[in-house]
């Protein structure tokens, strides 16, 4: 069942200096109990991908497109329809906790918060008790309910902030580099919670993040972005095995194996476009190993170049 459809989405920013293409004709399903990882360099468009199917992208960002939710066209809805599906049926995890979290506010405070947004008669006890079960099943303390986020360490401020997407019961979880700021262990902690709570709850996920290893870890889909664009995606086992775009394959190569062979990493010489003047044709096509001539010229549609799954490359 397909939970969330995006198609062409487009997120142009309309600057003084000019049109920034942040998104830029993005296409994807998310089924139901599926977790998707959203992978690519820094400025590629992740995060705004995401915050476009919330809608919070502010002038002088414009979106286009549509984004379908459970046969629901997020973008023909009021303001007040979706205040009620963001954070009770779409929710997300910010990047940085400790941003994420108000420093003045007690933490089981700013969760309870959330329950009266999406259900404003529910009682103060009832509430409450939700907020110490979340609490709990993200392995914190309920007690720590009465600190302030400075008092947690980094791992609970985190749990802390999953715990806050999950109390309104959502269909969707959007994650923007959940443990980006974490050590390894507290890393490896996290995630395991996330997937235990994903299968445990039969939620459905966005992981956004740069670091491979996470998706492998609990994705089972995988979408590259590259320079406002998605120029692959597919199953996991498919893309790590076998990827087809050269980006794809660039970006594995430079990510060490845990358990093949030692080999050296490769970079990815150059540099990202400029997304107010980007490249003609292929946007990768100035790093590409293999460019052609008419990558240069024109911009690769989809193909369907596996089950499941395809690439935007003139190679297929």
């Amino acid at each position: 069942m397909v939970l969330l459809e995006v198609n062409n989405l487009k997120t142009y920013f309309y600057t003084r200096a000019g049109i920034v293409k942040a998104v830029d004709d993005v296409s994807f399903k998310l089924e139901k109990e599926q977790t998707l990882g959203l992978a690519g360099e820094s400025g590629c468009g992740k995060t705004t991908t995401c915050l476009s199917i919330m809608r919070m992208i502010q002038p002088p960002g414009k979106i286009e497109g549509n984004i379908t939710y459970k046969s629901k066209d997020l973008g023909k809805l009021s303001k007040k329809e979706m205040k009620d599906i963001r954070g009770s049926k779409i929710s997300m995890i910010f990047q940085g906790a400790m941003n994420a979290l108000n420093p003045v506010h007690r933490v089981g405070n700013q969760i309870f918060e959330v329950i009266k947004i999406h259900e404003p008669d529910v009682s103060k006890e009832e509430g409450y008790n939700r907020v110490f079960d979340v609490l709990t099943s993200v392995g914190i303390d309920p007690e720590r309910a009465r600190d302030y986020p400075h008092q947690l360490s980094g791992g609970m401020q985190q749990r802390a902030l999953i715990a806050l997407s999950l109390v309104s019961n959502p269909d969707i979880i959007m994650a923007d580099e959940p443990v980006t700021a974490l050590d390894v262990i507290v890393q490896s902690q996290v995630l395991k919670s996330v997937k235990s709570l994903k299968d445990r709850l039969g939620l459905s996920m966005i992981i956004i993040t740069h670091d491979l290893s996470v998706i492998a870890e609990i994705c089972d889909k995988t979408a590259i972005m590259y320079a406002g664009k998605l120029v692959e995606f597919g199953e996991n086992r498919d893309i790590f095995k076998e990827p087809l775009h050269p980006y794809t394959a660039a970006l594995l190569s430079a990510f060490p194996s845990l358990t093949g062979p030692r080999m050296e990493l490769k970079e990815i010489k150059g540099a990202p476009p400029d997304l107010l003047t980007p490249p003609s044709g292929c946007r990768f096509h100035p790093r590409c190993p293999k460019v052609m001539d008419i990558c240069k010229k024109k911009n690769p549609a989809y193909t369907d170049s596996r089950k499941d799954g395809y690439v935007a490359c003139h190679l297929y």
